[in-house]
């Protein structure tokens, strides 16, 4: 399975989210936000990203977007209240709008990383 970094300022979310993705076998970190999401990939690079797109400080766009400067493939998937307004044609980026059932995201994720050749046992 894979390294995801979760990015999401709702506690509640987050911890549905990590708990869906760890019961697939995924290694989840957590973080609040965007910056704190770079500093923790800095520290223990991703395999793939679930992010946000809303959130304080720096959000999923912008997270998105810093975290590909260095790795241009990586899997996302960005999960917001705003789809409607939101347009992401990067490869390997999948969107989904809230709200989103962890199994939904975990099959989403399961996916993209099966497409990119990412899944791995560990």
């Amino acid at each position: 399975m894979a390294h995801v970094l979760l990015a999401e300022d709702e506690a509640l979310i987050a911890l549905m989210f990590q708990d869906a993705l760890e019961g697939e076998g995924h290694r989840v970190t957590v973080a609040r936000d965007g910056i704190e999401a770079l500093e923790a990939d800095a520290r223990d690079p991703a395999e793939a990203l679930v992010t946000d797109l809303a959130m304080p400080r720096m959000g999923g766009r912008e997270l998105l977007d810093r975290l590909r400067e260095r790795r241009p493939d990586l899997p996302a998937v960005v999960v917001t209240g705003y789809a409607g307004e939101v347009h992401l044609g990067a490869p390997m980026t999948v969107l989904l709008a809230k709200p989103v059932s962890p199994r939904a995201l975990t099959a989403r994720l399961t996916e993209l990383l099966a497409d990119c050749g990412t899944l791995r046992d560990f």
